[in-house]
C-alpha cells in the first residue's frame, strides 16, 4: 500500500474534529446553575453574553502566546511528518485536566497531575487523529506526548496552521506543524 501526503489544513480539521469528539465523549466540565460550564475567570454572577452582539457565536480568545503552556505530540509515517499541539493558559491546563478526570473546579490538583492530564488530552486526541488519517497513510505512528511551559517558536522552515477553539469552558489553541514542503 502507498502512502500520501496530507496537506496540512486536513490535519488542523482532524485535529478540531478529534478535539470535539473528546469533549463529547471523555471531559466532564461542572455545569452552573442554568445548565452551562463555568467560564474561568469571571465573576460569580457575571453573564457570559451580556450584550446583543455577544450572542452571537465569535472565535474564541486564546491567552497570549507568551501565557501558554500545551501538550505536543509527533504522528510520524512514510509520507508525513507532523506535530501536533494544544495549547491553553496554566489554568486552561487545571481545567482540562480536571475535565479528563471528572473533578469539580474546586478540587485541588497539583501541576504535575495538571501536566500528566493534558499530555493525556493531547495523546488521546492525537490517537484518534492518527486513526482518521490511517487510510491515507497506514504507517501512521505517535510519539510520546511532550509537556512544554511555553510556545512552540515558529522558525525557518517550519509550517504551522493554528486554530482557536473552545474545549468546554477553556479557550485552547490547536495547532499543527511541520518541516516546509519541497516546491
Amino acid at each position: 500500500m502507498s502512502s500520501e501526503t496530507i496537506p496540512i489544513g486536513e490535519w488542523l480539521v482532524s485535529l478540531r474534529q478529534a478535539a470535539n469528539d473528546l469533549l463529547k465523549t471523555s471531559l466532564r466540565f461542572e455545569k452552573n446553575a442554568s445548565g452551562e460550564a463555568p467560564e474561568r475567570g469571571r465573576k460569580k454572577g457575571a453573564s457570559a453574553r451580556s450584550t446583543p452582539a455577544a450572542k452571537k457565536k465569535s472565535e474564541p480568545k486564546a491567552p497570549p502566546a507568551d501565557a501558554q503552556h500545551g501538550a505536543y505530540i509527533a504522528v510520524l509515517g512514510e509520507a508525513n511528518a507532523m506535530h501536533l499541539g494544544i495549547t491553553t493558559s496554566p489554568d486552561g491546563c487545571l481545567a482540562l485536566a480536571r475535565g479528563l478526570l471528572g473533578m469539580r473546579a474546586d478540587e485541588e490538583l497539583s501541576e504535575k497531575d495538571a501536566v500528566d492530564g493534558v499530555s493525556e488530552v493531547m495523546n488521546i486526541i492525537a490517537g484518534k487523529v492518527k486513526s482518521t488519517m490511517s487510510d491515507r497513510d497506514h504507517s501512521l505512528r505517535l510519539g510520546m506526548p511532550i509537556f512544554m511551559q511555553q510556545p512552540v517558536q515558529l522558525r525557518e522552515g517550519l509550517e504551522r496552521v493554528q486554530a482557536d477553539v473552545m474545549i468546554g469552558p477553556v479557550p485552547c489553541t490547536l495547532m499543527v506543524f511541520r518541516m516546509k514542503q519541497a516546491a
